[in-house]
């Protein structure tokens, strides 16, 4: 969100915002105009209950190991949260807008749970498909979406760069708000386990950002878990002022290209022009 507003503030003109899992919040706060600020928003997503699941203290593969025991005792169902809570939220926060009628045009990645494969949001109840868009497997139930059953978009791609070219708006700008990598001896099968799904999900972040005309790196220095609502302000003001230091560059990817003879002369490399 800070990204944003450094970029609505500098004048740079956006035609169409995508957005995946908690993306996808921020692309429909900009769609509908409202406030690009922190806590409009977190008043209406933040969940006590899950928060202090998740955010409990101890090493990583504690808390694990309770959540994983709270999978357990409602092995009767698919997922921790039934989301009902948020939905109700997210419904006074963005109201009953339909993607199609935004004055706006956003576009939200979600993911097939039975194909694997991306699905582009850009029709129906927005927040049933920001509900889709972030759903994360485990956490909160698959959305029922014509036919199919949606996950967290982050899952099939971790840039919804398939979303931004439906826009068909120009170049498309990356957003990388991933966290960094933790280099570590692992200490356990457990422990190969999660490195061995964190280097999927790094080689399918390459494989997105390739696709950008530009990729923004918004990688904090420390990594910051889900659930960690008290990092939302810092994360909002070095996603802004890292725009801001990025604008001459985003500035230059949306300038007309010269054409003819002195335009191919202008965009030969220096090396080349001796």
């Amino acid at each position: 969100m800070g990204a944003l507003r450094a970029l609505r503030e500098a004048g740079v003109p956006i035609a169409a915002v995508a957005g995946s899992s908690a993306g996808a919040y921020v692309a429909a706060v900009y769609a509908l105009d409202l406030p690009l600020e922190v806590e409009p928003l977190l008043q209406h997503v933040i969940d006590r209950r899950l928060a202090d699941l998740f955010m409990q203290s101890g090493n990583r593969l504690m808390r694990l190991a309770r959540i994983q025991a709270r999978l357990f005792k409602a092995f009767r169902s698919t997922a921790i949260d039934d989301a009902e809570r948020l939905r109700e939220g997210l419904l006074e926060f963005y109201g009953n807008a339909r993607i199609e009628e935004l004055a706006f045009p956003i576009a939200l990645n979600a993911a097939d749970l039975n194909a694997g494969e991306v699905v582009v949001l850009r029709e129906g109840p927005l927040v049933d498909a920001i509900l889709a868009s972030s759903a994360i497997p485990g956490v909160f139930p698959p959305v029922p979406w014509g036919g199919r059953l949606l996950v967290d978009g982050d899952i099939v791609e971790k840039v919804p760069v398939t979303a931004a070219r439906t826009l068909g708006a120009g170049p498309v700008v990356g957003l990388d708000a991933s966290n960094p990598v933790r280099l570590h001896k692992p200490h356990n099968s457990f422990e190969v386990m999660l490195m061995a799904s964190e280097a999927s999900i790094r080689r399918l972040k390459r494989l997105a950002l390739e696709r950008c005309d530009y990729a923004l790196s918004l990688i904090p220095e420390k990594p910051v878990d889900t659930f960690d609502y008290s990092q939302a302000r810092a994360l909002f003001k070095m996603g802004y002022e890292r725009t801001q230091a990025a604008l001459p560059e985003i500035e230059a990817l949306l300038a007309p290209r010269p054409r003819g003879l002195l335009g191919w002369l202008q965009n030969v490399p220096q090396s080349r022009k001796r």
